[in-house]
């Protein structure tokens, strides 16, 4: 095959909100930078939820048995699955990106019965990414017959221009439906910032991902600015605009926040014992050990002291992730063996 292939990424999982939706949108992004032919997107309809997951996996007939079962997939020749999960019976002309194996350490039956029903599609798969060093050794390691035939592609970094704004306020996340954002102790350690400083930066808490009734009165009580959710270009700003990121996560399958922050030179305050990606902990994490408040806020005073870290991070553009995207899709096409 001389031309390049006819590409269908499938990103219906990729809900409006969810990290792995902007990978999507980023890596799209990044094929009309490098100029390469963009594939086709098939996506999800609905903002983030179980009804956006739900909805979009019913709808989608035989494709989840087998892309070729399906005739809405007869004009493509590579079909990348984008999102952690696919078809069950993905074939040698596809292509999976794995983000993460956390469905093993998860307490929830739906998260992991589509974590099995991704371990299955893995070994199927013509050919496997994982996003960071991290997931690759623990692709290789759970899964044996892929040593040594997992690549890694990390997520791309966008060169923005440092903001003119001052960085007015502490910035981080809600996730209530998710144990591991541990939203309570990132509650709990701006209490405690907030009650050793004289004059605390006012924290803002992008609460896409939901607050429960007790955080949201909590936040309340320590006039925090809680905002239910953001375009991109609004968290760009609110990221831009922030003296530091206050990161409470227990284990992330890339950590998109801590690379974001990058790009804007936001230093981060995260736990010591985070699993992040090893590409996103640069010269602006500030990591915090023990058990009690005293090093969260030790850490947030060091991030805002610090203020602006440029250039923590060394990874690609999105333009390049695309082109490795691209060659990939060409050497699934054409039936070449993995060069790596």
């Amino acid at each position: 095959m001389t031309d390049s292939p006819r590409v269908l990424i499938d990103a219906r999982r990729a809900a409006r909100g969810l990290g792995v939706a902007t990978f999507v949108e980023r890596l799209m992004d990044g094929f009309r930078l490098a100029g390469e032919p963009p594939p086709v997107l098939w996506r999800a309809a609905r903002e983030w939820g179980p009804a956006a997951v739900a909805g979009s996996l019913a709808r989608s007939g035989p494709f989840d048995i087998s892309p070729r079962l399906d005739p809405r997939t007869r004009r493509f020749e590579v079909v990348h699955y984008a999102c952690n999960m696919g078809s069950i019976a993905p074939g040698a002309k596809s292509l999976l990106t794995v983000h993460d194996l956390m469905h093993r350490r998860s307490r929830r039956p739906r998260t992991r019965l589509m974590g099995a029903l991704l371990e299955q599609a893995i070994v199927r798969a013509g050919r496997v990414v994982a996003v960071s060093g991290r997931t690759r050794d623990e692709v290789e390691r759970t899964i044996p017959a892929l040593a040594g035939r997992v690549e890694v592609i990390p997520h791309g970094m966008r060169r923005r221009a440092p903001s003119t704004d001052p960085r007015s306020h502490i910035l981080a996340f809600g996730g209530a439906a998710d144990p591991r954002k541990r939203t309570d102790l990132m509650v709990a350690a701006y209490r405690a910032y907030s009650d050793a400083v004289p004059d605390p930066l006012p924290l803002v808490v992008l609460a896409r991902a939901g607050l429960t009734p007790d955080q949201r009165q909590g936040l309340a009580a320590l006039g925090a600015r809680i905002v239910p959710t953001a375009t991109a270009a609004e968290v760009d700003h609110l990221m831009a605009t922030a003296a530091a990121l206050l990161y409470t996560t227990k284990e992330e399958g890339f950590g998109l926040p801590l690379l974001e922050a990058a790009e804007a030179g936001t230093p981060v305050v995260i736990d010591s014992e985070a699993m992040v990606a090893r590409e996103v902990v640069g010269g602006h994490v500030i990591r915090v050990a023990g058990a009690g408040f005293g090093g969260w806020v030790a850490g947030l005073r060091e991030a805002v002291e610090t203020g602006a870290v440029h250039g923590a991070l060394d990874l690609p553009g999105w333009e390049e992730v695309a082109r490795r995207y691209a060659a990939l899709y060409r050497e699934v096409g054409e039936g070449t063996e993995p060069g790596f």
